[in-house]
């Protein structure tokens, strides 16, 4: 039985043709996977096509619910992580090439993919200035113009001199 949405481990998985037109998109996947004869782990990202409910007959009925997902490439080139901000890179164009396409649901955790520019603008700073603290005393001197001062006038006649 092919389902829409599951709700598993505190999420809402939808799939990619059901997410595609909503404002909020829930068919990204997230998986942690060994790899082969070590214990090393890896981290596989997808996008949900298609959301299965096996039933297994007998009594008792059981049954599992498994995502069948496209995953991204896994390797250096596909993903690129930035320690610094806590960001996953991916690139959409390369595809994990192994057909290790269905996960258990109850393995996978939710990622939301946000597209980002496509060319990198650098800003450049000349002028950089140093930290001011509140100890720091400014001096501020007030420059007044002579013709400018003699010219105003006060309705009532009134001068003030500081």
């Amino acid at each position: 039985m092919t389902m829409n949405k599951y709700y598993v481990n505190g999420f809402k998985f939808q799939s990619e043709e059901v997410s595609r037109n909503k404002k909020a998109n829930n068919s990204g996947v997230y998986i942690q996977g060994d790899v082969d004869g070590t214990d090393q782990t890896i981290e596989y990202y997808g996008v949900i096509l298609e959301i299965i409910e096996v039933r297994y007959s007998g009594w008792p009925t059981k049954k599992i619910v498994l995502f069948r997902s496209e995953w991204f490439d896994p390797s250096h080139r596909g993903m690129k992580v930035d320690h610094q901000h806590n960001i996953i890179e991916v690139k959409h164009t390369r595809k994990y090439r192994s057909y290790d396409s269905f996960i258990i649901a109850q393995n996978a955790k939710q990622v939301y993919y946000a597209p980002y520019p496509l060319r990198r603008d650098k800003a450049e700073i000349d002028n950089v200035l140093d930290v001011a603290y509140q100890n720091d005393v400014a001096i501020v001197y007030q420059q007044v113009d002579i013709e400018l001062e003699t010219t105003l006038q006060h309705p009532q006649h009134i001068i003030k001199s500081i």
